[in-house]
């Protein structure tokens, strides 16, 4: 079958209204509900779980293509980037990692061709890459393994002589209003973007930046969409072969819209719980604080400080010594207290089994 900008409909991308609508209602509720959750959190909760939105974004964008980053590094240099904005010198990839998150979130539109450029110096900063910061010189196939056979090709992007073209008709549809909803709009920019695969390499997450951008116009995404790819990224690749189908007097992306609907109203229901997750810290402590000592506190906040997952495992004396850096006998009195002023339940298990659970 011959490649999708060989058709006579390229590149005109369409999908289904009436299969998508519902997927659209149901993840448009969604994004609106961790929305109004996180802009009702205290200033202080509110810029800490951003921060680490912005950095799951991140790792989660590098870990689908299977790039490791350091969290820390990614961390420190987006907060940097925040504070600083323009003024924060980029000395390490890290630093560049999280300018291109901060442009991709913050530019206003139109977008050019020279911004995807710095987009992509910015996401190869130090790393000796094949025609960075430009369009690709060199036909390019994606393939389903290192080797690639006759049987191993799943799309051929186009050839170079024609990516100012069709980079230049992207770029002005993705600047016009075409009257739908952000969500489509992200969805078809990425899967148009990853259709041309302008770049050498990179284009997976320049074209998730994409998706950033486009969001940011209206109102940046308060969560990470591609934790949720990573966590399914077979369901990724299948959704962008399927969008590439010839129907309808268009390219029917109806397949890979309704995926992306779907992720996307998937990462806002775990982000919700993450927030939800916050408010019901918050109103522990505001519940025990006068009862807490100021060792009981901060344990407790390090145990809240690694997230939901940990919470649940509770912890035992031998934990809070480790933590603590405190006596058995003191920790042991500690947890006797939170205990009987209910703020903690003890396990049925005794002596050193014994585990003792948050109750918020």
């Amino acid at each position: 079958m011959p490649p999708i900008w060989k058709s006579q409909h390229w590149p005109n991308f369409g999908y289904d209204h009436e299969r998508v609508e519902p997927f659209l209602a149901s993840s448009s509720q969604l994004i609106g509900e961790i929305t109004g959750l996180v802009d009702g959190l205290p200033d202080s909760d509110r810029e800490e779980f951003h921060l680490a939105q912005i950095a799951q974004e991140v790792m989660s964008s590098f870990g689908i293509e299977g790039v490791p980053l350091d969290a820390s590094e990614i961390e420190a240099s987006i907060v940097a980037s925040l504070k600083h904005r323009n003024q924060h010198a980029i000395t390490r990839r890290s630093d560049a990692v999280a300018a291109l998150m901060s442009a991709a979130r913050s530019t206003p539109g139109p977008l050019t061709a020279d911004t995807l450029f710095e987009w992509h110096r910015l996401l190869f900063f130090g790393i000796e890459v094949e025609d960075v910061g430009q369009w690709r010189r060199f036909d390019l196939e994606i393939v389903r393994s290192a080797v690639a056979g006759s049987n191993d090709v799943l799309y051929k992007a186009p050839p170079p002589d024609r990516l100012g073209q069709d980079m230049s008709v992207f770029l002005k549809w993705l600047a016009q209003d075409q009257g739908v909803s952000p969500p489509i709009k992200a969805a078809l920019a990425h899967l148009w973007f990853e259709s041309i695969h302008p770049f050498s390499d990179g284009n997976g997450r320049i074209g998730r930046a994409l998706i950033e951008f486009v969001f940011a116009q209206s109102g940046a995404l308060s969560f990470s969409l591609s934790r949720q790819i990573e966590r399914d990224k077979k369901a990724y690749y299948h959704a962008l072969q399927a969008g590439r189908q010839q129907g309808r007097g268009v390219i029917d992306a109806t397949e890979f819209v309704i995926w992306f609907l779907q992720a996307l109203g998937n990462a806002a229901r775990f982000a919700r719980e993450e927030a939800q997750f916050i408010l019901r810290r918050n109103r522990f402590f505001l519940r025990f604080a006068a009862q807490l000592n100021t060792r009981q506190e901060q344990v407790l906040r390090r145990l809240f400080k690694q997230g939901p997952s940990r919470v649940e495992l509770g912890i035992s004396a031998k934990i809070y010594r480790k933590i603590s850096g405190t006596s058995a006998a003191t920790a042991t009195r500690d947890l006797l207290a939170l205990e009987a002023a209910g703020a903690l339940k003890r396990s049925e298990a005794g002596g050193r089994s014994t585990v003792y659970w948050m109750s918020y």
